[in-house]
């Protein structure tokens, strides 16, 4: 079993919907939400370290956890499989709803098939590792 977890800026909403999409696939998948396993608000800082005690995955907007020094670091001293969405300026919620499902089959491949720590960029286009 594999927890991929979802920032708040995609929604619990969304999660709990793609956890309910997920489950007749069985293939190993929970999707779950900031909110339900730890906290609206929870810092970065705090839930990363938590987060690689399960083996976990995680999906987020929030670009600045890549890019910011200290919370890359702890990416790769947890084994995080990260997935940053980087959808089109100006992109509305169901855009960015939009592009995960569109590459929902490519990201369960990566995350069965790729070894923590990683990083993958989702575009409207296609899910690259930089």
């Amino acid at each position: 079993m594999i927890k991929v977890l979802i920032d708040e800026n995609l929604s619990e909403y969304f999660a709990e919907g793609l956890h309910q999409l997920q489950l007749p696939l069985n293939n190993g998948i929970i999707v779950t939400s900031i909110a339900k396993e730890f906290h609206k608000g929870i810092k970065d800082e705090d839930w990363i370290p938590k987060w690689g005690e399960q083996s976990g995955v995680f999906i987020t907007q929030d670009l600045k956890i890549a890019t910011t020094k200290h919370q890359a670091a702890l990416l790769q001293k947890y084994n995080i499989g990260a997935f940053f969405l980087s959808p089109p300026k100006g992109s509305k919620y169901w855009n960015r709803v939009e592009i995960i499902i569109r590459h929902w089959p490519e990201i369960v491949r990566l995350i069965n098939n790729s070894k923590t720590p990683y990083t993958y960029f989702i575009s409207a286009r296609k899910v690259e590792r930089r």
